[in-house]
Formats: C-alpha cells, structure tokens, sequence
C-alpha cells in the first residue's frame, strides 16, 4: 500500500511539474533565447557534444554574469540548475523569470558572481526525438528517467563547461540544485560524484528511484552507500527544500531523518503551499545566497 501510495504521488507530481557555444556552435532556433532580456549579464545557448548512443549533441543556456568578458583572467564557481518532468533548458527562465530574479539579488550583494548553466536533462532516443529540445509529456518523462542523461552528466556538461568557460575547476566552485524530477536526479547525480559537488539543492524532490531508474544500478542503486562516501567529506550546504502540501512532503520527512541519524550535516527547509512554482522560486533564491 506504501509504495503504491508514493507511485501514485509520483505520477501527479510528474503530471503537474514543468517542468558548440556562441563561439564554438550554434543554431538559428538559439536566437529565441539569446533575444531574451539578459539584465546585467549575457545568455549563451550553446550545443555541446553528447556522449549518449543516439543523440549526438544537446543545448543548454549559460548565463554569464556581468563584467565576464572584461576581466579575462577572473575565473567564476558554476550552478548547474536543473529543470523537472515536462521541462527543458528553458523552463526556469520562462517559469521562474531567473535572469532577474538573480540580478536582483547580485545588485542587493546577496549574492556572489557565478556562471549559471541551465542543460536539457529529458532522455531522448535519437536526433529526431530530440528535435531541438523539445519538452517531452508528462507520462514518457517519467518512464524514461533511466540514468543515460545522468550517466553522461560530468562527461558532457561539466567538462564541456569546464573546457570553454573561465571555471573554477574544483569541488568548492560547483553547485548542483533541480526541481522536481530534477532534484530527483540532482540527489543521485551528487552521491554518484561524490567530489563534484560542494552545494546541493533539492527543490521537492523524491529520493528514490522511479519504477524506470531502479533497473540503472550504477545510477540508481545504492543511495545509502553512495552517501555514505559522499558524507565523509560533506558538501558545504546540502539543502532539502519540500512543502508541507508537497506530493513528497512525507517521504522528504522521512528522508530528512535519515540524513540526520546517519549524522549527514544538511538543512530541512519546509515552506507552505505545494509542489508549485512559487515554492521552487523561492526556494532558488535562497539556495543562491548560501553558495560559494
């Protein structure tokens, strides 16, 4: 009855969730996004290589902040900031306005300066399924969260990163966060690279393995374990965000006093309301101000 309860909350939390560079490669359909309002710094969509069987490149948006291109020998921490079920590299700026909402806070100096990068995270199975980052439906997002995305994550999105952006290249100048079933993956990406990580932000996620994933051991599988490793030498700020009215407000619970009875140094964030945009909003902009 148990998991037949947390399946079922999985199910409508999917159903209800959004969800080669500038001077390396990229598309006209990139315009779109580079024509956005950039505040104080500058969008990059940029493809990127993909090391899966049948998808041979991705897009993801970078945000660089402001003053990047003057001082060229300053290299910036990164946030890797990733979307949920029914989302792609562009949800959390049309859903949660980003650009902005970080400038506003830079120029308040709550902040610190960092390079935002924002990857499509949806499981694809060729270049015509990917067709130019399309959002995927609700129901195939969640039977297809199989760990090939994940699997390449560190090999695709951070080296390529690392590779053409000023970056700090060490464990202190990264942070990891995602919504939804993006903080599914962000709990597993972070135990599966134990020293990739120094800040984790989980926005009402579901630490287990959806009916899809737990075939994928090497990525789903062994999260205590993995844990385990990662703890020994703790991130900085490993951060649960939930909603007491949150599909997953109970196995967040239950999550939360696992971590504090395994001794892991993280904080329990509970805000009102639900599974919702305005939770994750708010949620982003506090997990920002704890970072590098």
């Amino acid at each position: 009855m148990m998991k037949r309860f947390l399946l079922l909350g999985l199910l409508a939390a999917v159903l209800c969730s959004c969800g080669t560079a500038a001077r390396f490669y990229r598309g006209e359909e990139s315009s779109e996004i580079e024509a956005m309002p950039a505040y104080g710094g500058t969008i990059e969509a940029v493809y990127y290589p993909s090391s899966e069987k049948h998808v041979t490149q991705r897009r993801m948006v970078v945000y660089l902040p402001k003053g990047y291109d003057k001082d060229t020998l300053r290299r910036y921490p990164v946030l890797y900031l990733l979307h949920g079920a029914r989302g792609n590299e562009k949800t959390w700026i049309d859903s949660a306005d980003v650009f902005r909402r970080l400038d506003s806070l830079r120029t308040e100096g709550l902040v610190k300066d960092f390079i935002l990068v924002m990857p499509n995270m949806n499981r694809y199975t060729s270049d015509k399924d990917y067709s130019n980052s399309r959002c995927l439906r609700a129901l195939p997002a969640f039977w297809t969260v199989d760990g090939e995305v994940e699997r390449h994550f560190i090999d695709d999105v951070v080296r390529f990163t690392q590779d053409h952006y000023r970056t700090i290249e060490r464990k202190s100048g990264r942070a990891l966060a995602g919504m939804s079933n993006g903080g599914l993956q962000a709990v597993f990406l972070s135990a599966d690279y134990p020293h990739a990580f120094d800040y984790v932000g989980l926005f009402s996620p579901y630490a287990k393995a959806t009916v899809a994933a737990k075939y994928h051991r090497d990525v789903y599988q062994g999260l205590r374990w993995k844990q385990k490793v990662q703890f020994s030498d703790p991130p900085k700020f490993y951060g649960v965000y939930t909603a007491k009215k949150d599909f997953f407000y109970y196995p967040m619970v239950a999550f939360d006093k696992r971590l504090t009875r395994s001794g892991y140094p993280h904080e329990f964030i509970v805000n009102e309301g639900g599974h919702e945009w305005y939770n994750w909003i708010d949620n982003f902009e506090d997990f920002v101000q704890r970072i590098f």
